[in-house]
């Protein structure tokens, strides 16, 4: 059973990882895109597809007066023209439009002063007369009949008959310029007092005036014991200083009879209601708003002519609503894919170009978007209260996504990523910007901090960055929408802490960023396993040399086993000192010449400890080139078999790329006849490759055979070292084997001084030790020496 399940693995894990065109994984990129757009747009739309439309006719669940059978949310945030509101709004302009009236200034002169003038000249002529009384001046002036006898007789005994004219006149004169003096009573005196009165005056220079409501005065008014009476009182005191009370009640309220007799205001209903009108027909059609996720109504609630408005309007622009929010997330997941595609061609052009590295993307990418879509029916439930507290942001588990990502490929995939994963959580919160900035913010911090996982306890130390990022930005979020963050209710300190937002929202950053951390560590070994990734922690795992290929190098290729370390030594130093990844570096080494296990004692540093006479016969170079090929195709054999991932395999190939093995060759060229020669095919005796395709590989290609050169040194020297080293670069270079590896001019000269400082401090000179019997010699003769 476990053969076979181990064979199962080893096929599943061939074909994730083999090596398919470029053209053929694109088109399988394009497919994983596109179901993941189809995929998202479902999961960020699937609220728009419930919002069906409730019967508010006369006979429906939810027509006026009757009790609500369920709650109704709007899952869209909509504006309607709002009728009621609109003809509220045209009320209140047309209540804000002052009173038209109409003030004719020429009743002072041909009413008010023309009167005056004769009932004085009357008065005159009476006093001339010597009848100056009380009741005759009553009987001549009709006028001034309704006055008592103290006022007739106050006026008679004044002596400055002159002045009488002018104090009554100025009197006049002011009450009808500051007030507005109208015949009838109106019936909108209270509308009047808040609008004010618009005052077009005639025969004036001053054509329209606007005046308080309060100025606007009935003449019944006038002689009615109030407020009016009392100001005009107030007045006329002001006008006629230094005269008696009786004398100054008796010119005012002959004066105000005067302004009784011809009140000089007439509203206009016409200028009015046109001025109304105007006003009312520059209001703007107002608009009424439904927010996302508002309750129209609750189950047992009565529906009132506002929620029967709310819901007809829903039922209104629901469909229209929905459908444009589905075509807007849409084409909004295209720009982001194009936005994503292109920055990762830019940044990252070749690293996604295998089948398992898209599935591990694309199959995390599936998991994070369907907990949002799990995540956000609970959250927004329709008697929920968690909108109230936390924001949606907090509980998608992104940093999951992102710290994975960080650490498997590059900071830079996994930002890209993360960008595109903000934006659905932010639709999916229905457009809360805190809850974006949680999901870019934590998707930033964790793929920077996923590059840096390199022991356990950084997991723990993932968890903790998480959480205060977090806390950080939703605190802000609290801050911006005026949130509380504690209230006390009396209970006591204690309670009313771990009652409070600011408790719930901590503990929250803490289980999301824990639990995200987590979940990477429970993920890594799935996808190590599945996928066949190498991982630091599985590079770390195959570079322990219990290994059983390393143990079977150790007991059938010594030689090679001990070359391995060497190799190992030199090729680590110089992907350090080039900040490579000196991990994969090492344990591609370790298996570079797994395949000379099988024949171990053809190959020359073997033959001193396996001398056995089978060993194939070295003079016949042809087959000696395919058994030394076929040490790379063998180690590939054994290494897929034992499940190493694809990057470790590539160094077995790509260590000796197409090279010549020239030993050979030109010992095939030597042993036949020059008309043979031309029979004789160069590329018999050339590794299949292919050349080195990276840096890490195209270094170890140079250490290999430096490495094996090393051990034919005679002198070791700084001298000697550089002349080699520089001898197998050159011959690389001549047979373009550093084409494809992208190592430039300034990084052989890094990889040189790298090797140079390994093999000094390897191949050193050490002291010849004397004999132990030399010494014992020595010291006998230094002891007879020492006797008297």
């Amino acid at each position: 059973m476990k053969v076979f399940f181990d064979s199962s693995m080893t096929s599943v894990t061939d074909f994730l990882t083999k090596v398919r065109p470029v053209s053929v994984v694109r088109n399988i990129q394009i497919i994983l895109v596109f179901l993941t757009l189809l995929f998202v747009t479902y999961v960020l739309s699937i609220p728009f597809f419930g919002q069906s439309k409730v019967n508010t006719d006369p006979d429906g669940l939810f027509s006026e007066g009757k009790i609500a059978p369920e709650t109704i949310q709007s899952v869209k945030e909509f504006s309607y023209e709002d009728i009621d509101k609109t003809n509220l709004e045209k009320q209140k302009a047309k209540s804000n439009v002052p009173y038209a009236f109409d003030k004719d200034f020429g009743v002072l002169a041909s009413g008010i002063d023309t009167n005056l003038s004769e009932d004085l000249e009357i008065l005159r002529i009476l006093i001339q007369e010597g009848k100056s009384n009380p009741a005759t001046v009553k009987d001549r002036i009709p006028r001034w009949r309704n006055r008592t006898n103290e006022e007739i007789q106050a006026i008679l005994d004044y002596p400055k008959k002159e002045k009488l004219k002018n104090f009554i006149q100025q009197y006049t004169n002011l009450i009808f310029s500051k007030y507005c003096i109208v015949k009838e009573d109106l019936p909108f005196a209270k509308e009047l007092d808040k609008a004010g009165a618009k005052i077009r005056n005639i025969g004036t220079q001053d054509h329209t005036t606007i005046i308080d409501g309060n100025l606007v005065i009935p003449r019944s008014q006038i002689y009615k014991d109030g407020p009016v009476t009392a100001v005009l009182s107030k007045l006329a005191s002001e006008k006629l200083p230094n005269v008696s009370d009786s004398l100054l009640k008796a010119v005012s309220r002959i004066g105000l009879y005067y302004v009784y007799s011809y009140p000089a205001c007439n509203y206009n209903p016409e200028e009015t209601e046109n001025s109304r009108l105007k006003a009312a027909n520059a209001v703007s059609v107002q608009k009424s708003r439904i927010q996302a996720n508002e309750i129209i109504v609750r189950a047992g609630d009565v529906i009132t002519p506002e929620v029967k408005l709310k819901l007809d309007m829903m039922n209104l622009y629901a469909t229209r609503a929905n459908l444009a929010s589905i075509v807007s997330i849409f084409l909004t997941q295209c720009v982001l894919i194009v936005i994503v595609g292109f920055y990762l061609i830019r940044y990252r052009p070749n690293r996604l170009n295998d089948l398992s590295s898209n599935l591990i993307i694309f199959f995390t990418l599936w998991i994070v978007i369907a907990s949002i879509y799990l995540l956000s029916k609970v959250f927004y439930a329709t008697d929920s209260d968690l909108s109230g507290v936390y924001y949606f942001g907090m509980f998608v588990p992104v940093g999951m996504l992102c710290l994975l990502l960080g650490f498997v490929y590059d900071e830079q995939l996994s930002i890209a990523i993360g960008f595109f994963l903000a934006f659905a959580v932010f639709f999916a919160s229905r457009y809360n910007p805190t809850s974006f900035m949680l999901a870019f913010t934590v998707a930033v911090m964790s793929s920077i901090y996923g590059r840096r996982l390199l022991k356990r306890i950084d997991f723990l130390k993932a968890g903790f960055l998480l959480t205060f990022v977090q806390i950080l930005v939703t605190t802000a979020g609290y801050l911006f929408d005026g949130r509380e963050f504690f209230v006390s209710s009396g209970a006591g300190f204690f309670k009313d802490l771990t009652n409070s937002n600011l408790f719930r929202i901590t503990v929250m950053c803490f289980v999301n960023g824990f639990a995200s951390a987590t979940a990477v560590q429970f993920l890594l070994p799935l996808y190590e396993y599945i996928f066949n990734i190498p991982t630091r922690f599985k590079l770390i795992e195959l570079a322990d040399t219990g290994h059983p290929l390393l143990q079977q190098l150790l007991t059938k290729a010594p030689s090679t086993y001990t070359h391995t370390f060497m190799v190992a030594a030199l090729s680590e130093r110089a992907a350090q000192n080039l900040n490579l990844d000196r991990l994969l570096v090492r344990v591609g080494v370790y298996f570079h010449d797994i395949g000379k296990i099988p024949n171990a004692g053809f190959f020359v540093e073997n033959q001193h400890l396996i001398p056995k006479p089978e060993h194939i016969d070295k003079n016949n170079p042809a087959l000696a080139a395919k058994t030394v090929i076929d040490h790379v195709l063998d180690g590939i054999e054994m290494a897929k078999k034992a499940r190493l991932p694809r990057e470790i395999i590539s160094f077995i190939p790509e260590h000796h790329g197409t090279s010549t093995m020239a030993f050979f060759y030109h010992k095939a060229l030597q042993e036949i006849s020059s008309s043979a020669r031309k029979n004789i095919n160069k590329k018999d005796f050339q590794y299949p490759g292919p050349k080195p395709q990276s840096k890490e590989t195209a270094i170890v290609m140079i250490a290999d055979s430096l490495e094996a050169a090393s051990r034919s040194l005679d002198e070791v020297s700084p001298e000697s070292l550089d002349d080699l080293i520089r001898k197998i670069i050159n011959s690389k270079l001549a047979e373009n084997q550093l084409d494809e590896s992208g190592l430039t001019i300034g990084d052989l000269e890094i990889i040189k001084s790298s090797f140079k400082e390994v093999l000094l401090s390897s191949l050193h000179q050490r002291p010849k030790y004397p004999k132990p019997e030399d010494t014992k010699a020595l010291e006998s003769a230094n002891s007879k020496k020492s006797k008297p």
